[in-house]
């Protein structure tokens, strides 16, 4: 019998026998691939508030630098940590967090540090890395940065000016104080508060009874102008208390200020400060030249003054500081050239009437002594001058004068001739305006162009010298520090450094050189002096004095 032996095999075996077997794929998750961050070289830099490189306090800094990955993957994950040593107080860094860092994209981190009122004097280290969670960050990063400590402002109210039209205070009349307020130390002053608190019978017509500056750094100053007005029911005397605080609320001083009605305006002491790291110069609303002001015994009985200070108009701009150049100017007169009181015409924001008039009076006053002696005049004026468009010709401005109307105005050669035909044996005018149409500061009184006009100059008469504090087109300018006009205010310097003794060839000689290399520095703009004497006086009047 035969055998018959059956060989199985698997289907699938046979199956291959008609297949062709494709190659083996190993295909990886993108996400699982490594990332691998670098830092940058010499991107690492800290940054302040100030910029001087210094960790302050209550200052926000922060620290930067670039890393890029340089992996096959994308970081996710990754942390920017950071640690400190050394002085620490008052500094906190957290660590941040990082967005995902693409394959080969670049990031900035940044590490914010605050600081608080408790940070010292000295130096703290910090040491970062950019944490991955695979060990594929960065090495330790180290900056070693300086630290300052808390510095308080002080905070305090300084000279004080009060001003009015009558050159007193009355009921019923206007009046206005000024305070400056200034941070006197080398920390800065933040949320600081000023407010006034008046005695009765004083109306505050300035709606600033409170008054907030967000922040005052070493040495800057805000000043306030308050308007007020007494009632009839107001007291003589008038205690006024300005209280003034700041962020900490230990770091600022008021003042109290007593004023009195039927006085003169009176004018607070100064006080000074200085500190080692920033100069600290104590702002005032007084010029040096209105103190000290130099007196004489000398009885200078044959002169007579007419001071014309026009600052408020009723048309145009204000002039800055006219009234105080006219004010002080006449003290000048009074205790320095030893001119006495009556023989002194001031006129305040005048109208053309007013000016007419004042000099009307003045030539009939110099008419009566010239039978009994040798008269002299000074002639003073602040106040805006104005160009004929057309003519050219030089016009003083009254307050109530209309630039487009020249018959409202006072023509300058006018007064010169009208005070020339006085019998007077000294006549010298000092004019600070300028007659180019320009203001006092910066844009134009007259021109419809908007361009400064080189005006005639008025041509002096008889036995008269004029100081002129500006030149054809130039403009007459204020020094905003002093709280005068430039030529005003080197005119008054010189008769305080010579107590009014000195020829008026070597006061024109100062005053143009002063304010000649003065008004570029302060203002950026030309201003030229000159002195104009009348023909027929060749150079006599340079060995004149006013005294």
């Amino acid at each position: 019998m035969k055998r018959i032996v059956l060989a199985l095999f698997p289907l699938a075996l046979v199956a291959q026998t008609h297949v062709k077997t494709p190659p083996l794929r190993f295909d990886m998750d993108a996400s699982a691939m490594p990332s691998k961050i670098d830092y940058i070289s010499k991107s690492l830099h800290f940054v302040d508030t100030d910029g001087d490189n210094t960790i302050g306090a209550n200052e926000e800094c922060a620290i930067q630098f670039r890393i890029t990955n340089n992996g096959d993957g994308d970081g996710h994950g990754c942390e920017a940590r950071i640690r400190m040593e050394g002085t620490q107080n008052g500094i906190s860094c957290l660590p941040v967090r990082l967005p995902r860092i693409n394959k080969g994209d670049t990031i900035v981190v940044n590490y914010p540090i605050k600081t608080n009122h408790l940070t010292q004097n000295g130096k703290v280290q910090f040491t970062m890395e950019i944490y991955e969670p695979n060990g594929f960050g960065t090495g330790d990063i180290s900056l070693s940065v300086a630290t300052h400590q808390f510095d308080p402002p002080r905070v305090e109210v300084g000279q004080y000016v009060v001003t009015s039209d009558k050159q007193k205070l009355e009921r019923k009349e206007k009046f206005t104080l000024q305070i400056p307020v200034q941070n006197l130390a080398q920390g800065i002053a933040e949320d600081v508060k000023i407010s006034i608190k008046c005695p009765s019978g004083i109306s505050l017509l300035s709606n600033n009874h409170i008054v907030e500056i967000p922040r005052l750094l070493p040495n800057e100053a805000q000043i306030i102008t308050y308007e007020l007005i007494p009632t009839v029911n107001a007291p003589e005397n008038l205690p006024f208390e300005i209280e003034v605080d700041e962020k900490y609320g230990k770091y600022a001083k008021g003042a109290d200020i007593n004023l009195q009605l039927g006085k003169q305006v009176l004018i607070a002491s100064a006080i000074q400060s200085t500190r080692e790291e920033v100069e600290i110069k104590r702002l005032s609303l007084i010029s040096d030249v209105d103190e000290n002001i130099p007196q004489t015994d000398y009885k200078n009985q044959n002169t007579f003054v007419l001071i014309f200070a026009n600052e408020k108009y009723q048309q145009v701009a204000s002039v800055p500081f006219a009234l105080n150049d006219g004010k002080v100017f006449r003290k000048y007169c009074e205790q320095t050239l030893g001119i006495p009181s009556k023989n002194i015409r001031e006129y305040i924001n005048a109208t053309g009437n007013q000016m007419k008039f004042g000099v009307n009076l003045l030539r009939d006053i110099v008419d009566v002594y010239s039978n009994v002696s040798n008269p002299q005049i000074i002639v003073y004026y602040a106040g805006h001058g104005i160009p004929d468009e057309s003519s050219r010709t030089a016009y003083l401005l009254p307050i109530d004068g209309i630039i487009s109307d020249m018959s409202t105005c006072y023509k300058l050669d006018d007064l010169y001739t009208t005070l020339g035909n006085m019998p007077a044996s000294q006549i010298t005018v000092f004019m600070d305006a300028c007659f180019s149409g320009s203001k006092r500061e910066n844009g134009m009184l007259a021109s419809a162009r908007g361009v400064a006009l080189k005006a005639k100059s008025g041509v002096p008469q008889g036995n008269m010298v004029v100081f002129s504090a500006a030149q054809g087109d130039e403009t007459a300018y204020p020094n905003r520090e002093q709280q005068h006009g430039l030529f005003t205010y080197y005119l008054l310097k010189k008769l305080q450094e010579t107590q009014g003794d000195i020829v008026l060839k070597d006061l024109g000689d100062y005053i143009t050189k002063q304010v000649s290399q003065q008004s570029l520095l302060i203002n950026d703009k030309k201003q030229t002096p000159c002195v104009i004497p009348s023909a027929s006086l060749g150079t006599e009047w340079q060995s004149w004095k006013l005294k």
